[in-house]
């Protein structure tokens, strides 16, 4: 090939790689302007229409004023949120069901309703959005009723709804607004009068949740006001850096006193949820402490009972009806307990009869031997 013909091709060759290389380019960017104006929709969109945060359709989000995007931070769960939320009927009478201004609530703790808890963890600060929330993530199946306690975060006195009830089927509209939040902050540089108010907020809380039959979520709620009155960590029997006083030996007390209390109803909550391994080893750790705590003893005898474990059941009961001789609850459980033990007895002397052959009244009487030889050790 000579010189003039290898020059053209390379020319050639040259032309045709600069031709594809241009319309590459011309195609990154179109595809750069393409998605330049999708976010640009998607942007607007966010401000003027219904975000379906699910994809199932149970909670709508549309941003009224959007928030500070620049370091693309959002709250994580266990934060701090600094919130005002405004909850409302979606439909027919709109009334207000809740408000709260500038209030704290510890993220992913169910201090709040579930369809807030969960949009906040898509907002960013200074955001304002409504909220569309469908029942599951409201008042769930049981709905709210006039006079029915609101719950709300750091509440103690039992604040009521006062509003026409709340169906199992109604949909609830929310105005949200995320002021800031900080990190949670490590429950060993807290003072213990601030370890206690977080402590009884969650139990509070969980007391709630395990009054409208959510056991699971308040078996959380117990668990993270476990974690904030732990005994044995964070300046319990030293001073702290943000507490002035040293802790006595009283508040040391006080919070040992809320711990049980806590650990208490926890083993309520295991054992509605069905957990009766769990519930029985907060009880029994409540019964180390306080042997004659009245509420354990009758909560282990029907977790016992729930276990099939009757004869230990009436040993509780027994227990119990001793610590609280006016307790009409724990005499009923006691009652329970003996009916059982007789059933009980009766099927093993029918068993025994069946496997030996022998008269319903040798049965009794070697029964009556094998419990007497039993009762002598």
């Amino acid at each position: 090939m000579s010189e003039g013909e290898r020059t053209l091709v390379d020319k050639s060759e040259s032309s045709s790689f600069e031709d594809l290389a241009s319309a590459a380019a011309h195609e990154i960017d179109e595809a750069k302007l393409a998605e330049a104006a999708a976010l640009e929709k998607e942007k607007h969109q966010g401000t003027e229409e219904w975000q379906d945060l699910l994809g199932s359709g149970a909670i709508l989000k549309k941003i009224i004023t959007e928030g500070d995007e620049s370091e693309g931070l959002r709250p994580q769960r266990n934060d701090i949120c600094k919130i005002s939320y405004e909850v409302r009927h979606r439909d027919g009478n709109r009334d207000i069901v809740e408000k709260r201004d500038q209030v704290k609530i510890y993220l992913g703790d169910s201090e709040i309703l579930q369809g807030l808890d969960l949009a906040l963890t898509l907002m960013y600060k200074g955001e304002v959005c409504l909220l569309q929330m469908g029942p599951r993530f409201a008042y769930g199946d049981r709905g709210l009723n006039t006079g029915d306690s609101l719950g709300l975060v750091g509440d103690t006195t039992g604040i009521k709804y006062e509003g026409p009830p709340i169906g199992p089927d109604t949909w609830l509209e929310a105005k949200l607004e995320l002021h800031d939040w900080d990190e949670e902050p490590d429950h060993e540089t807290l003072a213990m009068a601030e370890r206690m108010e977080i402590g009884i907020r969650r139990r509070y809380r969980g007391n709630w949740w395990y009054g409208r039959g959510e056991a699971q979520l308040s078996v959380q709620l117990y668990r993270r006001a476990l974690d904030v009155l732990d005994e044995s960590e964070g300046g319990i029997t030293e001073p702290t850096e943000s507490g002035n006083i040293a802790p006595t030996s009283d508040a040391l007390q006080s919070l040992l006193d809320e711990r049980l209390r806590v650990q208490n109803n926890m083993a309520a909550a295991q054992l509605k949820a069905g957990a009766y391994d769990a519930a029985l080893q907060a009880v029994t750790h409540v019964l180390t402490c306080q042997p004659n705590n009245a509420k354990a003893l009758y909560r282990k005898s029907r977790i016992l009972t729930a276990m099939g474990r009757n004869s230990e059941a009436l040993q509780a009961a027994k227990a119990a009806a001793a610590a609280a001789p006016e307790d009409s609850g724990v005499h009923r459980e006691l009652q329970k307990c003996e009916q059982k033990a007789k059933r009980d007895k009766s099927v093993e002397r029918k068993l025994a009869k069946r496997m030996l052959g022998t008269s319903g009244q040798d049965v009794r009487m070697g029964v009556a031997a094998t419990e007497s030889v039993g009762g002598s050790g």
